[in-house]
């Protein structure tokens, strides 16, 4: 039954009428393995139950499908289990109920119609239940339901919505296997598939084919769809060469498709550029859109251009184009990250005259920004008024309250509410459990930390960046440095793809450590692993060197970084300058300070306080002074000087 689908011969191949097609070589040069993938996947039908994300257990609601061979059929073809099955199919609340309802029709004699059918599977999708409706699908072709164009659809759209569009491009030779002609939701599915999974390129030459070889109608959907994924990928410049297409043929742009470009080009910092093409939208006959209006504004928040703000809510106004729950988020968000909770909180209250409800985003970012302020007392009040306004706290309220808290290194507040999490119906994600790592390090609970870390491989998270360098800092911070270079060398073991950062970590702590030798030797083997030494990782040695006295070696670091083609930076000079205060040799001080400030940059805060703590100590106070009054601030001449 399997082979049969695709008309696979006994040999494995593949009939030639199905390689005459064009459009067949299309779908199997897409498909990553081709028509492999087509014949092997597909038709063979491995269970993809027990791989990849998809496993479920052998007790799930799937595993009455085994049975359905050795099931007997019932004659239910009167009218009123007709539209008794009708009404069935309406009310379906879950996937309970859309199983049931699959093996009462799948007992039907005779079969329900396709068209009956799609509408099942169409509902299992929306119930994002993806392995399911592929699952379903394969009897349905096994039962010899006629499945048509709608249910190959679907089952592409599930394979792209599961990360596998690979193998709805094994479905698409379905479509000319039984004398389908897929059309443009068919297409557009699966180019969504490819820019979800990132596959650009790949996207691009299915769009540059479909084009050229006029494999289906283009409308304005399929069009949105590339622009959509462009401006996702980042890639304004080609979303704008293709809006420019748009407008010179027959399928003309709409409103929708300008507020993405304009949307992706102020989240890449192309102000200018969208309030250009913002001002176009009148005169090519298009009304801007609350929708349009807070992109921009969202692009002028970004960059604290708070008066563009106020000229767009009051061009809104004017044109009776009224701010969204969106609109006052992205402003109170951008007032909380300019540290202006107290505005943000008035805008809030606004929204409320406005007959605007504030959602549970709102509250987050007022929250974020007494956080940031450390206002924990009044960021947890606005946490707790939520369920009063009947705004349940979703996983990123507890991220962002959990952080705060770390921060602020009110560790018990944090694990507290972390383990509330669970009895909310929520699992914390990964930013939950990095941010908690790096609150139980910074409060040496090193064996807490390592416990949590266990917690989270066991629920399933896979560790990122930004879990490793909490735990490789954390114990490098907490002088457990031989530890974190274990790790580090599990991890090279592993053969996962090693960060630059994680080997700046492991320098700096060894260094901290007085193991300069060992951090020497990890630094020097850096190109042996096909990992370029940065600016960074200069710094983090230079300072090494410097506070434990090696100021020659700082120097000879500091001439190889320049040959390395990179430009030291002010944290450069004051490890620098500041290692020679450390060991009395203000004079080279002096000259470093010198050049330091020919290249644009400043002592920082640390290198001036150095200098202050050096007055009055020494026969070389003059020498320190003069430094003091030739590169400090005002302010702090003057205070030298009272």
């Amino acid at each position: 039954m399997a082979t049969e689908l695709l008309g696979v011969t006994e040999e494995g191949e593949l009939p030639l009428t199905l390689f005459f097609c064009q459009r067949c070589i299309l779908c199997c040069k897409m498909s990553k393995n081709g028509l492999n993938l087509a014949a092997n996947f597909l038709i063979s039908s491995p269970d993809i139950y027990g791989s990849g994300n998809f496993n479920i257990n052998c007790r799930s609601p799937l595993h009455f499908l085994s049975v359905f061979r050795h099931l007997g059929t019932k004659s239910v073809a009167n009218c009123n289990s007709r539209e008794k099955l009708k009404l069935e199919l309406g009310n379906i609340n879950g996937l309970d109920d859309a199983l049931s309802l699959y093996e009462t029709m799948a007992e039907t004699r005779p079969l329900p119609s396709v068209n009956q059918f799609n509408q099942l599977l169409s509902r299992v999708v929306n119930l994002k239940q993806y392995p399911v409706a592929i699952r379903l699908f394969k009897e349905l072709c096994r039962i010899g339901v006629s499945v048509n164009e709608y249910t190959m659809t679907i089952a592409i759209n599930s394979y792209c919505l599961s990360g596998r569009v690979d193998y709805g491009f094994s479905v698409l030779a379905l479509f000319f296997k039984r004398c389908f002609v897929p059309n443009s939701v068919t297409f557009n599915t699966l180019l969504k598939g490819l820019f979800r999974e990132d596959r650009i390129t790949e996207a691009q030459e299915l769009f540059r084919k479909i084009v050229r070889e006029g494999l289906c109608d283009l409308d304005v959907v399929t069009y949105g769809t590339v622009i959509n994924g462009l401006c996702k990928a980042g890639n304004p410049a080609v979303a704008i060469e293709l809006l420019r297409v748009m407008e010179k043929g027959e399928c003309k742009p709409n409103s929708y498709i300008y507020t993405m470009i304009i949307d992706c080009l102020c989240k890449n910092g192309m102000i200018d550029s969208a309030l250009k093409l913002f001002d176009e939208m009148p005169e090519r006959s298009m009304t801007p859109d609350v929708f349009t209006y807070s992109a921009l504004i969202h692009g002028f928040c970004d960059v604290s251009r708070w008066k563009e703000v106020k000229m767009l809510l009051k061009e809104m106004s004017d044109s009776k184009i009224y701010p969204n729950v969106v609109t006052f988020n992205t402003i109170v968000d951008a007032l909380c990250k300019e540290g202006l909770v107290d505005e943000a909180d008035d805008v809030l209250q606004i929204m409320k005259q406005k007959n605007v409800v504030p959602d549970v985003v709102s509250y987050n970012a007022l929250m974020d920004g007494y956080c940031l302020q450390g206002r924990m007392n009044e960021a947890r009040n606005i946490f707790d008024s939520m369920s009063s306004k009947n705004i349940a706290p979703n996983v990123r309220s507890y991220t962002i309250l959990i952080n705060g808290y770390c921060k602020k290194t009110m560790t018990d507040d944090a694990v507290s509410l972390f383990r509330e999490m669970p009895s909310r119906g929520l699992n914390p994600n990964l930013v939950t459990y990095n941010s908690l790592l790096h609150g139980l390090f910074r409060g040496s609970r090193c064996s807490s930390a390592l416990k949590l870390f266990d917690e989270l491989q066991a629920a399933g998270l896979k560790p990122d960046f930004y879990t490793y360098c909490n735990l490789l800092d954390g114990l490098c911070s907490n002088e457990r440095v031989e530890e974190a270079l274990s790790l580090l060398n599990a991890l090279e073991n592993k053969g996962e793809h090693l960060h630059i950062g994680y080997y700046g970590i492991i320098i700096d702590g060894l260094c901290k450590a007085k193991k300069l030798d060992a951090a020497r030797a990890i630094f020097n083997d850096l190109p042996s692993k096909e990992l370029e030494r940065n600016v960074v990782t200069y710094n983090i040695m230079i300072n090494g060197c410097c506070q434990n006295g090696l100021l020659e070696e700082a120097k000879d670091l500091l001439s190889k970084m320049e040959r390395d083609s990179l430009l030291p930076n002010g944290v450069t000079y004051n490890c620098i300058v500041q290692g020679n205060l450390k060991r009395g040799k203000y004079e080279d001080a002096a000259q470093f300070l010198e050049e330091m400030v020919s290249k644009g940059f400043s002592p920082d805060s640390s290198t001036f306080s150095r200098m202050l703590d050096l007055l009055g100590t020494n026969e070389h106070e003059p020498t320190i002074y003069k430094m003091i009054q030739k590169f400090a601030p005002t302010s702090l001449k003057t205070k030298t000087m009272s």
